[in-house]
């Protein structure tokens, strides 16, 4: 097999060779082929041979368009990125307090988390099988680490938010907080109520930060 892929990588267009129409229909179905079985089995438990079988393709015709199971799996993963960030993006309204931002960007990741949850379990497990899996789920985390910090900074320079408090981190670990508890309720399954979650991630957001958290807040 170690023989055959590595003849057969060779040909795999590169990124500036333009696919045409057929072409561009048989990458995209092997990419949800792909998506759909590691949803299904993992990423160790899916290989090549069933990507190519579920989309109704020659074994040797993967190796046109992908160079290895990681290849694809990244695409996968940019895929999903873009989907969970549509569903996810929230922009700032006029008048918002920070409570409200919060908690509807927690709202908001929590909903995205929900409706990609079999592979958002797949990416958080494949991280621990090469070093390139474990740089793209950092990449994941990327967009949301740079919001949060974003909005922090901005805090900052309003006074709300002390100055001893470095953006960076304080984004960084509080959207661990978020990540982490959206894997271990909707993923692993703990008790999980989306209203309560919203509620009370946007509470501990605001007790980390210093920030004012109302009875109620419009999300």
């Amino acid at each position: 097999m170690s023989v055959a892929r590595s003849g057969m990588a060779g040909s795999a267009p590169s990124a500036a060779t333009p696919l045409t129409p057929r072409g561009q229909r048989t990458r995209t179905k092997l990419i949800k082929s792909a998506r759909a079985l590691f949803e299904k089995n993992g990423y160790l438990d899916t290989s090549i041979n069933d990507i190519a079988h579920h989309a109704r393709v020659a074994y040797g015709t993967f190796y046109t368009y992908f160079s290895s199971k990681e290849e694809i799996f990244a695409e996968v993963v940019t895929a999903l990125i873009a989907d969970f960030r549509a569903i996810a993006r929230t922009e700032p309204r006029s008048g918002d307090s920070p409570a409200a931002r919060i908690a509807r960007a927690n709202r908001a990741y929590l909903m995205a988390y929900q409706a990609n949850a079999a592979m958002m379990a797949v990416l958080e497990q494949a991280g621990t099988f090469s070093p390139r899996l474990a740089e793209i789920r950092r990449e994941a985390r990327v967009f949301w680490v740079a919001r949060a910090q974003m909005a922090i900074d901005s805090w900052q320079r309003q006074s709300l938010v002390k100055a001893d408090i470095d953006p960076y981190y304080a984004a960084t670990a509080l959207g661990s907080m978020i990540d982490r508890s959206a894997y271990v309720w909707i993923v692993l399954g703990e008790r999980f109520d989306l209203d309560t979650a919203v509620d009370q991630l946007t509470r501990l957001y605001c007790a980390a930060l210093g920030l004012p958290c109302p009875a109620s807040f419009a999300v």
